[in-house]
C-alpha cells in the first residue's frame, strides 16, 4: 500500500497526530493529501489544537503531507462540513479513489461516489494485519485515542472488536 497516496479529512489526522504515530500512516501511504480546508481547520480554528498545527506544519515542510487547492467543486452541495465536502471533491478532481475519513455521513456520500474509505480504526486494523502491531498494541491505541477525546460510538468500537477477534 506504500506505494499509494490518501486523501484526509482532519479528523482521523488529529488523532494519529495526538497519538503521536503519524509513523504508522508513513508505513502505509507514500503521501497524504489534504485539502486547504483540511489545512485551515487544523491551523486556523479557535479550537486548541496549536501543538497538531505545529507537527502537521513540520509534515507539510517534509513535502510527505501535501496540501492541495481545488480549482472547482464538481460536488459543492453535500451538506457537510467544508472540510469533508473538499476532501470528497479533491479525490474526485485528482482520481484518487482513496478517502481517510471517519464521520460516517461523508463515509456513506463517498462510497456512493465510488470512493474507497479508510477510518482511524480501518488504519489501524490494517496496522494489526501488516503485522505491525499486536492485538494488545492495537487495543492500547484504541483507550489512548477515547482519552483524548476522540469519539467513537459503541456500535463502532464493537465491530472494531470483533474485526481483531475479540469478544466481549
Amino acid at each position: 500500500m506504500k506505494q499509494y497516496s490518501i486523501i484526509s479529512n482532519a479528523t482521523p489526522l488529529i488523532a494519529f497526530i495526538k497519538k503521536n504515530e503519524l509513523s504508522i500512516l508513513k508505513s502505509l501511504f507514500k503521501e497524504i493529501i489534504i485539502p486547504k480546508a483540511v489545512y485551515d481547520e487544523i491551523l486556523n480554528t479557535p479550537r486548541t489544537l496549536n501543538e497538531e498545527g505545529e507537527i502537521l506544519k513540520k509534515e507539510i515542510e517534509k513535502k510527505w503531507i501535501l496540501v492541495k487547492e481545488i480549482t472547482k467543486l464538481k460536488y459543492p452541495e453535500l451538506n457537510l462540513g467544508r472540510g469533508e465536502t473538499e476532501a470528497l471533491n479533491l479525490c474526485i478532481e485528482s482520481n484518487n479513489p482513496l478517502l481517510l475519513i471517519d464521520e460516517k455521513k461523508a463515509r456513506n456520500i463517498a462510497k456512493s461516489l465510488k470512493i474507497d474509505v479508510l477510518g482511524t480504526l480501518g488504519i489501524l486494523s490494517l496496522v494489526n494485519k501488516r503485522g505491525l502491531k499486536n492485538n494488545q498494541e492495537i487495543l492500547e491505541n484504541l483507550d489512548l485515542l477515547i482519552k483524548k477525546g476522540f469519539y467513537l460510538s459503541s456500535e463502532v468500537i464493537l465491530g472494531f472488536f470483533k474485526k481483531l477477534g475479540n469478544e466481549l
